[in-house]
């Protein structure tokens, strides 16, 4: 459970940092569009993203690793989809760059977050 809160908190401190940064890879109205976004992500990748690593290994060998990078993109971008069938965050917008950017952020933000709690 800790490790699910920590990964809301990376993905929406990761959303939030790179919305500000720029309108044209994630815009969002709304702080709860982002906190909506930031479960969905974590759902996402507690329940599904195992399955597909799992089926994507043997291309993630044969890429040296660089198609881990396509998978995450391609999770954070249905993560936004999903999470706009939501009224709190009907006007949350990802682009595919922004997908790519916000999901190697994420990675990032969730890296020092699990370093620091180190469960």
């Amino acid at each position: 459970m800790v490790r699910f809160v920590a990964y809301v908190v990376a993905t929406v401190v990761a959303t939030l940092a790179l919305g500000t940064i720029s309108d044209r890879l994630i815009s969002f109205d709304r702080a709860e569009a982002v906190l909506v976004f930031g479960v969905v992500l974590g759902l996402i990748n507690a329940v599904i993203k195992p399955v597909v690593d799992l089926l994507a290994f043997p291309l993630t060998c044969l890429t040296f690793g660089l198609f881990a990078i396509v998978v995450n993109t391609v999770l954070f971008w249905s993560g936004a989809w999903i999470s706009r069938n939501f009224d709190v965050a009907a006007n949350l917008e990802v682009s595919w760059w922004g997908a790519l950017f916000g999901s190697m952020l994420v990675s990032v933000a969730s890296g020092i977050i699990f370093t620091v709690i180190d469960e």
